[in-house]
């Protein structure tokens, strides 16, 4: 990596990858997506299929899912209907690269490893009207190492990664509302504890994501997407019905988002001024397919790509970097 690269971009290049695309938070942010939700705080009025602004207030900032088609007969309401008692264990494995390009040269970051992590979800009661009471566990992460990658990044990863297995905590998902409270031990430093409840914020959306009417083969529907943290990217959620045989259903979706030109955050500035500026862009497409009759999917394969370009204009020459992230992320359900 070249010494302009390391002098003028290194901590730049942590601001973009603090947005959300770094291990393990990737990880987060992406399954959230995959989980057929948009990466947005949803309110407790899920039923009504309407999301926050990024404040996190109400008002102006309510939108509402919208159907675009129906798509073909025969059409029926798709609700996730899970089973009194259901277990489901999921593993989800998370793989990413980056590179760096400046001044007309591609730098690609050292590699990290992949995650595999195991969930296991267990329905404990239901409501009349379909809500569900899960426990929920962090059974087990694991690294995938592949060679050529250093010690020192491996370590790095499974100390970020080492508090997670054996997580618990208790969850409610359906129409009044998603919700899931973690089992956090009392010791815990602000840093961790942060991080956890960015975790349960990430995890918690797990309810039915589909839209309200009945809907048949090529239904499309769109929900707006909201971002959050340093570097906001807005953008939009399109899913398409592509199967649907009794309780399994298979959707197709596609998540675009961009941030405005705006300033680097703070922490990541590199000059005395805060000059540096960031612009995000986001894509984000793969297919999910459900199980009616669970909670969570039974799988879902998708591929992440975020470009994140920096520059500062009152350099001479002007200084440009970009970030390219790639991301992998694969779910897939356990028989128990």
């Amino acid at each position: 990596m070249s010494t302009e690269l390391m002098a003028a971009g290194a901590r730049v290049t942590d601001a973009a990858l603090s947005v959300g695309y770094a291990a393990p938070s990737a990880f987060l942010v992406a399954f959230r997506r995959a989980m057929g939700t948009s990466p947005v705080v949803l309110t407790r009025a899920w039923d009504r299929r309407v999301c926050l602004d990024a404040s996190g207030k109400g008002g102006l900032g309510f939108r509402v899912m919208s159907l675009v088609t129906k798509g073909r007969e025969p059409r029926r309401q798709l609700v996730l209907r899970p089973q009194l008692g259901s277990k489901q264990i999921v593993t989800a494995t998370h793989s990413s690269s980056v590179t760096v390009e400046t001044a007309g040269r591609s730098h690609p970051a050292p590699p990290v490893p992949a995650t595999r992590m195991t969930f296991i979800i267990q329905v404990q009661s239901l409501s009349l009207e379909g809500d569900a009471r899960y426990d929920f566990t962090l059974d087990a992460v694991d690294l995938l190492v592949q060679p050529g990658t250093a010690e020192r990044h491996v370590d790095e990863v499974r100390q970020s990664l080492a508090f997670l297995p054996g997580l618990t905590g208790k969850g409610t998902a359906g129409r009044h509302g998603n919700t899931l409270e973690l089992n956090l031990p009392p010791q815990l430093s602000p840093e961790r504890r942060k991080e956890l409840l960015g975790i349960a914020k990430a995890l918690q959306f797990v309810g039915n994501p589909f839209p309200q009417e009945a809907i048949g083969l090529g239904a499309r529907w769109e929900q707006p997407l909201y971002g959050s943290g340093p570097v906001a990217a807005h953008g939009t959620a399109s899913f398409e019905l592509t199967s649907m045989d009794g309780v399994r259903v298979g959707t197709r979706f596609l998540i675009q988002q961009t941030s405005k030109s705006q300033p680097v955050p703070p922490e990541y500035q590199t000059r005395p001024d805060a000059s540096e500026q960031m612009t995000v862009r986001s894509q984000t497409q793969g297919e999910t397919f459900f199980r009616l009759d669970r909670l969570w999917p039974a799988s879902t394969q998708m591929e992440m790509r975020v470009q994140a370009d920096l520059s500062a204009e009152k350099e001479d020459p002007p200084r440009r970097l970009r970030i390219i992230t790639d991301v992998k992320i694969r779910l897939e359900e356990k028989t128990v």
